[in-house]
């Protein structure tokens, strides 16, 4: 994440102007809008959406590849790669899960930060 660097190296800067006195000139300091930590979940859950559109298009990808199949004359290979992506889309499909909860989760989060 490279936002996050620029997000530091702001912090760093309102930091030092706060040591050296710059910003009390203006006689109060002003909060920035987001904290670190709000910045952090609102870019973990950009993350996880990235993440669900990419777990969306290889779950695709898999339905394709099982109509694929139906092309493999010999029955064993047929099955053993329908039993493949089969264990591949259920394990996707747990994932994607997990990726909802965790914005769930961090959608919660945000509230207290």
């Amino acid at each position: 994440m490279t936002s996050t660097t620029r997000s530091e190296g702001h912090a760093d800067v309102v930091a030092a102007m706060t040591r050296d006195g710059a910003s009390r000139s203006a006689g109060n300091i002003v909060p920035l809008p987001f904290s670190r930590q709000r910045y952090l979940i609102v870019q973990i859950r950009t993350d996880c959406a990235a993440l669900r559109q990419q777990v969306a298009i290889v779950a695709k990808c898999l339905t394709d590849l099982n109509g694929l199949l139906e092309h493999v004359e010999e029955r064993s290979v047929r099955e053993g790669f329908r039993l493949k992506v089969a264990q591949l889309s259920e394990l996707l499909s747990h994932r994607l899960h997990e990726l909802y909860a965790a914005d769930r989760a961090l959608e919660d989060l945000r509230a207290y930060t």
